[in-house]
């Protein structure tokens, strides 16, 4: 691999709806288009979400391994993960599993009956196919296999989507195929589309968000050209995962202190940030 296919984060102007950072802040900050979305990939009816929560962070032991979630949000009686794939991995399934064991631990209170479990989504918006057999979704429950109909299902409430960018031509319905459509080739031609490009075009201006993104890409950045220094190609994945915890705690910290400026209690703080109040009170000391 060369230095010129470790490629560079994109500009700020250059951001699309498509990159990770933008599509998480939108998400977050426009809640109306977070549960439009899920009603368009799912098929289903949402009286009321809870405000999404971007770069969503869950560990359930101190020894654990600790899940980021690009986009975490709730109903009465579902929980939703919201992931935007732009590059492929070969361990997608089992992140996607293990996403699922996490948001189980944490949905079940110590005592509950297991029938307090709520149906959960981990769905992945993938820019190309997942799984190379040209399916525009690929469904995933928990059934019996030697059941030919596929009529007995474990019916747990376990349920896995990922979405194929490339094939949004073969979508089930018109929206979800303007979805894709526009976060393949940004061509809004929807009204839905078209709100989330108004709000893409607003983003750009809001220099906040800049300074967060410029801290974030940074981070990544220096990440990308220390693996190629240091010939750890086969470790670069980790290396950017790194980056991105990294730059996105760093993100955290300047929006802490940038609504500790203007008198924002510290306990909205923590709760609006996800960071620790201890870390907060550091970094602010």
């Amino acid at each position: 691999m060369t230095r010129k296919e470790f490629k560079k984060s994109p500009a700020w102007e250059e951001l699309t709806f498509a990159n990770n950072f933008m599509f998480c802040k939108i998400m977050e900050s426009e809640p109306e288009i977070c549960r439009r979305l899920l009603e368009i990939l799912l098929h289903i009816k949402i009286e009321k979400l809870e405000m999404p929560h971007s770069e969503h962070t869950l560990q359930e032991a101190p020894d654990a391994k600790s899940v980021r979630f690009d986009v975490y949000t709730k109903d009465e009686n579902r929980i939703f993960d919201l992931e935007i794939q732009t590059t492929l991995k070969a361990n997608l399934p089992k992140r996607a599993r293990y996403y699922q064991s996490i948001i189980d631990m944490d949905n079940l209170s110590r005592g509950e009956n297991y029938s307090k479990l709520k149906d959960s989504y981990v769905i992945f918006l993938c820019l190309d196919d997942p799984f190379g057999k040209s399916l525009p979704v690929y469904f995933f429950e928990n059934m019996c296999p030697d059941n030919v109909g596929g009529e007995i299902k474990l019916n747990d409430g376990a349920y896995k989507l990922f979405f194929n960018s490339s094939k949004y031509d073969k979508m089930e319905n018109d929206e979800e195929k303007a979805f894709f459509k526009f976060l393949v080739n940004e061509n809004a031609d929807s009204d839905f589309t078209k709100s989330i490009e108004e709000k893409v075009f607003f983003a750009r201006k809001n220099m906040e968000w800049r300074k967060q993104y410029m801290t974030w890409q940074q981070t990544i950045d220096e990440e990308k050209d220390i693996a190629f220094e240091e010939g750890k190609v086969e470790g670069f994945e980790e290396g950017m995962k790194r980056g991105i915890e990294q730059g996105i705690e760093r993100a955290k910290i300047e929006y802490a202190k940038a609504m500790l400026a203007d008198g924002v209690d510290i306990n909205l703080i923590v709760k609006y940030t996800g960071l620790p109040l201890e870390k907060i009170t550091e970094e602010l000391s």
